[in-house]
């Protein structure tokens, strides 16, 4: 039986998987449309959050952190740096590397997607008490140590 207080455990986790999946879209498309005023794209803030996070990272660690490829890191940072929001500097222990840092520019857009984030968390989490956040992310964080573990092997062998 499905829906109500006999729903099955595997249908349970289903509908649980297909919330997670239709929420993070939501998420992501709020937050898209609310920084559309600010002129960067998903891609472009994403790298923008990066460099906020570890000033002084290389276009290598961005690619890793974002799951891209370094040339698609590299166009972006391209993009970023002749809009002035970031900037390369040569590494002192690598002469082949280059360290990424936020300009001004780039600092203010990331204190603007701050607040537009903090908005949009307050706007999700509506009703939400301390203690609910608090247990939500103990089993956000139990859920991506559980997938994190699991190796899914695959159905054909090569």
């Amino acid at each position: 039986m499905s829906g109500g207080m006999f729903e099955e455990p595997t249908d349970l986790k289903r509908n649980a998987s297909l919330k997670l999946t239709v929420i993070a879209r939501q998420l992501r498309a709020h937050f898209d449309q609310s920084v559309v005023r600010l002129g960067v794209t998903r891609s472009q803030w994403t790298v923008i959050a990066v460099v906020a996070r570890r000033p002084g990272v290389t276009q290598r660690i961005i690619a890793n952190a974002l799951e891209i490829s370094e040339a698609s890191a590299g166009r972006l940072i391209d993009r970023l740096c002749a809009d002035g929001v970031l900037e390369r500097r040569a590494k002192d222990d690598d002469r082949r590397a280059h360290a990424i840092f936020l300009t001004e520019a780039g600092q203010a857009i990331t204190s603007q997607l701050a607040g537009i984030a903090r908005v949009n968390e307050d706007a999700a989490f509506a009703g939400f008490s301390e203690d609910d956040l608090q247990r939500l992310n103990e089993l956000l964080d139990a859920l991506s140590e559980n997938i994190g573990k699991s190796c899914v092997k695959p159905l054909v062998s090569s």
